[in-house]
């Protein structure tokens, strides 16, 4: 398993330790993660419906679902039925806590060999409520900005390192993450300079019939 792509969930997985060691309802803590993150970060990205569960080992559930798109990994990924995640939520275990009701959410997951993880940190967002701009980016434009980073800014003052960075304040401006840069705006390479990467609005990029079609999928 790419060691950069598990650092997320291995971030939820390790504190394992501290539930053992101290108050197990503290143990899980999630760092925010804007949504072109989690694609670039994650080894599959479908949108699909939770359709059960069960409890194959003592320390692991599966969920078994229905995938409807396949927004990255492989063919086969079409064909996906389990998501496995650790049992209990202070170890970051992902719970599923509303009916099992046809909706359909956008996961990303990590690929354990043939598993594919989740964890309580992991990008899982009902398919209703995201943007237009977020299903843009999910379809055509977070794939073109792996190359770049986006860096929380969690306190003011706070800068970035490089010219491959952008600035996520959503959370210091709008007192919540999921605001203006996550639900329209993408980490991007400027045109003509790879290296330098802004932040660009999704709603801007044009759409020619191609894209449109995609788009409604």
């Amino acid at each position: 398993m790419d060691s950069a792509r598990m650092c997320g969930f291995l971030a939820a997985g390790c504190l394992l330790l501290l539930t053992l060691l101290g108050d197990p309802t503290e143990a899980c803590s999630c760092a925010p993660t804007h949504p072109q993150t989690a694609y670039c970060n994650a080894d599959v990205v479908i949108r699909g419906k939770f359709v059960g569960n069960s409890t194959p080992s003592g320390l692991s559930m599966q969920y078994e679902i229905k995938t409807t798109k396949v927004y990255k990994g492989s063919e086969a990924m079409q064909e996906l039925r389990f998501l496995h995640t650790p049992i209990m939520g202070s170890a970051c275990g992902y719970q599923h806590n509303t009916p099992f009701n046809g909706e359909e959410y956008v996961i990303a997951g990590i690929l354990d060999n043939d598993l594919v993880r989740i964890s309580a940190c992991s990008f899982i967002q009902p398919w209703a409520e995201l943007s237009p701009e977020q299903r843009r980016g999910l379809s055509l434009d977070y794939s073109k900005g792996c190359s770049c980073t986006v860096v929380p800014c969690y306190s003011m003052p706070c800068s970035v390192d490089s010219n491959s960075q952008c600035l996520w304040t959503d959370g210091i401006v709008h007192q919540t993450w999921d605001s203006n840069q996550a639900k329209s705006l993408a980490c991007l390479p400027k045109s003509g300079t790879p290296a330098f990467c802004t932040w660009q609005s999704l709603k801007s990029q044009k759409s020619g019939f191609l894209r449109k079609s995609r788009l409604r999928q």
